[in-house]
């Protein structure tokens, strides 16, 4: 932020913000950090599946191309998120978020087609630490879409 001075009328000399800065609209972050802690937690959703890919290549075959088409698609939402400042990006990023999430909770409340053994199983420190980083990217996403709404 560049500042400046003036005085007012009463002849203080007063720190001001150039008009530019001042019609921003108020957000905790910028658009650029925003945009790369996305990118962070798109690729940390990734990486989890990586991590728990191997586990499932045995037992659900399907399941793990599923997770193999997720870490690809982190990679390229996180490379989306890094060079284009776009909406649709963020969209892409909640995409990204909601799709395992959901997946998740399907699987530990009725089971995936194949997959009835994780029913129940709600305390697994990988899949907690995925919903954690699901709903944070989740929530950003929502966020950014909503200021970028209110910019415009």
């Amino acid at each position: 932020m560049q500042l400046g001075t003036e005085r007012n009328d009463s002849g203080v000399l007063t720190l001001v913000a150039s008009a530019a800065q001042r019609a921003e609209p108020l957000s905790p972050i910028n658009e650029s950090t925003a945009r790369l802690l996305g990118a962070v937690a798109v690729l940390g959703i990734g990486l989890v599946h990586v991590l728990d890919a191997a586990g499932t290549y045995e037992s659900t075959r399907w399941i793990f191309w599923a997770y193999l088409a997720l870490i690809a698609g982190s990679v390229a939402v996180a490379m989306v998120l890094l060079h284009w400042s776009s909406p649709l990006a963020w969209v892409a990023a909640a995409g990204v978020a909601v799709g395992p999430l959901i997946a998740y909770l399907w699987s530990r409340s009725v089971g995936l087609p194949g997959d009835r053994a994780d029913i129940g199983n709600w305390l697994c420190t990988l899949g907690m630490a995925a919903l954690f980083v699901e709903s944070s990217l989740l929530a950003l996403s929502v966020v950014r879409l909503g200021t970028g709404r209110q910019a415009r």
